[in-house]
C-alpha cells in the first residue's frame, strides 16, 4: 500500500486500531510521529526507555508485551534519532511474541544494507515500511507499506483516495528506473558517515555514537548542546538539537551527513567552536 510519506502510513495504521482494544508500544526515544499520531487519534501509548547504549530493552519490552498486550508495536529499523540497528534475533523474538500487528519501519534502509522484508513470510502479523525520503527525494511525501494482504485490504480501505497524485506517480517511477543513481549515492553517503565519524571521535568532549542511517548522534560532555547549536547556526550550519534533560538524550545533536565539502565545513566550525570555549 502507498502513502502519502510514511506519517501517513503511520496514521492509517493507528486509526484502523480499535480503541477499545490493547495499547500502541515502541521504545523511548524514536520517531516521535509514533506517540504523536497515536495521542492525536487518541490511543494509548506505551514507551520502553532503551539501554543507555541505545540497545533494546528487551526482558522489559517482553514483560510489556505480556502484561499490555498491545495491539500494534513500532520499532525504526535503524532507530531515530539513535542511528543504531537493534539486534535483529530480539526484533524476531519480539514479533514473534506480539498479540497483534509489529511495524518496522526501514526508513534508513539505504544506509543500513539490512531489512526484515523477507521476513514477512514468516510472520502473518508483520508490516515493513519504506520511504523514499531518505535517498533524496523527500519533497515527493511517497511512502510505502508492505505486508500480507489480508491486512493491506483492511488498511486500504482506511486510505484516503488520490491520496498518491499522478506528478508523484510518474516521478517515482523515473526515480525507480534510475535507481542505481539513488544506491550509489546512498555507498557515497555511508563512506563519508565513517569519514565524519572518525574525525568526530577524535575532538575532545564528545561521545559519537555507532551509526547505521544518514546521520550521526553525539554527546557533548564539556558545553552545553545548545551553545554548540547555536554556534553553528551563526555560520550558517544547521544541525538538530535533540538535547533532552534528563534523558537518554540528555546535551545530544545529530548530524546528517551531507557532501564532502558540507561535512568539511562542519567538523571545521566544530573544532573551531570546542578550541574556542575549552
Amino acid at each position: 500500500m502507498l502513502g502519502n510519506g510514511s506519517d501517513e502510513l503511520i496514521q492509517i495504521v493507528i486509526q484502523s486500531l480499535s480503541v477499545e482494544a490493547g495499547p500502541v508500544l515502541s521504545v523511548s526515544p524514536t520517531f516521535i510521529m509514533y506517540k504523536l499520531l497515536s495521542k492525536v487519534i487518541g490511543k494509548q501509548y506505551l514507551e520502553v526507555p532503551l539501554n543507555a547504549d541505545f540497545s533494546l530493552n528487551f526482558p522489559h519490552i517482553l514483560e510489556q508485551i505480556k502484561q499490555h498486550k498491545p495491539v500494534c508495536i513500532f520499532l525504526a529499523y535503524p532507530n531515530n534519532p539513535t542511528g543504531n540497528l537493534f539486534d535483529e534475533q530480539q526484533v524476531l523474538r519480539i514479533i514473534a511474541s506480539a498479540p497483534g500487528l509489529v511495524v518496522i519501519d526501514e526508513a534508513y534502509m539505504p544506509f543500513a544494507g539490512v531489512t526484515l522484508i523477507d521476513r514477512l513470510v514468516d510472520f502473518p502479523n508483520l508490516l515493513v515500511m519504506r520511504t523514499l525520503s531518505k535517498a533524496g527525494l523527500a519533497g515527493l511525501r511517497f511512502g510505502m507499506l508492505f505486508g500480507h494482504q489480508s491486512w493491506l485490504d483492511e488498511l486500504n480501505k482506511i486510505r484516503l483516495p488520490f491520496n498518491i497524485n499522478s506528478l508523484t506517480q510518474t516521478s517515482v517511477e523515473f526515480a525507480l528506473d534510475h535507481y542505481d543513481f539513488f544506491q550509489d549515492n546512498a555507498q557515497k553517503i555511508v563512506e563519508e558517515r565513517s569519514r565524519v565519524f572518525r574525525q568526530l571521535e577524535s575532538l575532545p568532549g564528545l561521545d559519537v555514537f555507532p551509526s547505521d542511517t544518514n546521520f550521526i548522534l553525539f554527546r557533548t560532555n564539556l558545553l552545553e548542546a545548545e551553545q554548540i547549536f547555536e554556534s553553528l547556526l551563526a555560520r550558517n550550519i544547521l544541525i538538530k538539537c535533540v538535547h533532552k534533560p534528563d534523558t537518554l538524550l540528555d546535551q545530544c545533536l545529530r548530524v546528517t551527513i551531507g557532501t564532502d565539502v558540507e561535512n568539511d565545513l562542519f567538523l571545521d566550525s566544530m573544532r573551531d567552536i570546542l578550541k574556542e570555549n575549552i
